[in-house]
């Protein structure tokens, strides 16, 4: 069992040479540039990994679009248990034992949390950066959940309509770990109407400002960070808005590098190709226009059309030698194109749209793909060849009628977990799911019941009525019509 598992975890760590560290943090929202949403734990205090349900505090309010019921987990190790943070619709974030469900701490905001928070292993520990609908950023102990400080975008007004804040990002600026984060703040007074979209950096261990860029009036994704810049600078900045524009920022100073216009909505982070030269990034739009582009200037190297939104961010994993951008589509397909050239590779057809951002597994079999549709089901993907190796039936929504298009839901991640394969998603049935991947791919998950039986159930109760009714029809016209002796016996 001790080799089984050694040999898993050097898989993961040889098939995803950008994935998190052992024991490392998950600095943006998809852990890594490449958006594969995998990581490695080493966790000597957390029990066996097993598979476990999470209700959070079950309050449930009516539907709004923008809002999802869980955000998209973060998985770190603090005090020495494997940690799986995420915030709900409940205004709450939360902390739970990522090997057995157990509840670690919550903390409690003043609005929805929709983003992904994520973590940072830093000085005094590992720290859980988490954003709120309230406005505010919130700095956490990731091992107690106290906070350690917390930062408003805007100062409160009677007059304030809201705000949707991004998920972060960690990295570097001015020499010194950063968070950055995009916010949309709007007001609703007749004399102060607006909207404001831009990007802040915050020194990770203060929440000291450190610059803050204004790029519109628009909702924006969360941002990843690529180090090693443009010029000599340090780090750069990606990230796309609901008006279409995608933008490379300095992550230094905030100044905007470069930025190109789409022909819908971005609603998700873009994606890095970190082992290619140079550096290229993967983005779709609701127009369901997928664009491989030059990291460096914008320029476009090869475009592809789905045939529906894309709402989830792309992954870029290596198989066979061979870089891949993974992304799921509203057209009920999950797509495979060759980061060199955006030729088709594979596509594998699910029973309802994708929503999700797909998250990359390792396994002793290679690479698996995990995405979430809406047909209720987490599915597990061979990223060789597009063949469905499993999947699980994760609940219906809690709403009758939600806006698809109008809300980022969870998306699954992936680790190993002291040498056991797992998948975590947060569904919109109001739950926190973790699978072990075993049993994901041997067909042990749970499926939704099937409405064929239902549907057959009419023409048989319909044929056994009409067999009841011959059968006494056939009776009747036995005994013939009644005699006159018997009709005079009666009387």
């Amino acid at each position: 069992m001790r080799r089984a598992a050694c040999g898993l975890t050097l898989a993961l760590v040889t098939l995803l040479p950008v994935t998190a560290r052992a024991g490392g943090d998950w600095p943006m929202f998809r852990a890594n540039p490449a958006n594969q949403a995998s990581a490695v734990l080493v966790a000597g205090a957390s029990p066996a990994a097993r598979a476990w349900t999470f209700d959070g505090g079950g309050r449930v309010f009516g539907f709004e679009p923008g809002m999802t019921v869980w955000s998209s987990p973060a998985l770190g190790v603090a005090g020495g248990r494997a940690v799986l943070v995420a915030g709900s619709y409940d205004h709450n974030v939360y902390a739970v034992d990522a090997a057995s469900g157990e509840r670690l701490w919550s903390y409690t905001t003043g609005d929805g949390v929709y983003s992904a928070p994520v973590l940072w292993n830093g000085p005094a520990g590992l720290v859980a950066f988490a954003a709120s609908s309230d406005r505010m950023l919130y700095a956490l102990d990731a091992a107690s959940g106290r906070r350690l400080w917390i930062y408003a975008v805007a100062d409160f007004r009677p007059t304030l309509g809201g705000a949707r804040l991004s998920a972060p990002a960690v990295g570097t600026a001015r020499g010194r770990a950063a968070v950055f984060f995009g916010h949309w703040v709007w007001d609703r007074s007749l004399a102060g109407n607006q909207q404001e979209g831009g990007v802040t950096a915050l020194d990770a261990e203060s929440g000291a400002v450190l610059w803050k860029r204004l790029l519109g009036d628009n909702e924006l994704t969360a941002p990843i960070f690529v180090a090693g810049g443009h010029g000599g600078r340090g780090g750069t900045l990606y990230l796309g808005s609901t008006d279409g524009s995608l933008a490379a920022l300095d992550a230094d100073h905030g100044e905007v590098l470069w930025r190109r216009t789409e022909l819908d909505a971005i609603r998700s982070a873009p994606a890095a190709a970190t082992a290619m030269r140079p550096l290229r990034l993967l983005t779709a739009s609701k127009a369901g226009l997928v664009r491989c582009l030059d990291a460096a200037t914008g320029a476009e190297a090869w475009r592809y059309q789905v045939g529906d939104w894309v709402t989830g961010s792309p992954a870029v994993l290596r198989v066979r030698e061979r870089d891949l951008v993974v992304l799921g589509s509203y057209d009920r397909s999950l797509y495979a194109l060759d980061v060199l050239d955006g030729s088709l590779v594979w596509r594998t057809f699910t029973r309802g749209g994708i929503h999700a951002s797909p998250a990359v597994a390792a396994t002793e079999r290679g690479p698996v793909v995990l995405t979430s549709s809406w047909d209720h089901h987490l599915y597990a993907v061979d990223a060789k060849d597009g063949a469905i190796l499993g999947k699980r039936y994760t609940g219906r929504p809690l709403w009758d009628t939600v806006g698809l298009e109008n809300s980022n839901w969870s998306s699954p991640v992936a680790a190993v977990l002291n040498g056991v394969g797992m998948s975590y998603v947060g569904s919109y049935d109001g739950k926190l799911y973790a699978l072990p991947l075993a049993e994901l791919l041997d067909g042990r998950g749970h499926f939704e019941r099937s409405n064929l039986a239902f549907w057959l159930s009419f023409p048989i109760s319909l044929s056994l009525v009409t067999l009841v009714a011959l059968l006494l029809t056939w009776r009747h016209r036995r005994r013939g019509p009644p005699t006159a002796s018997s009709a005079a016996a009666g009387a």
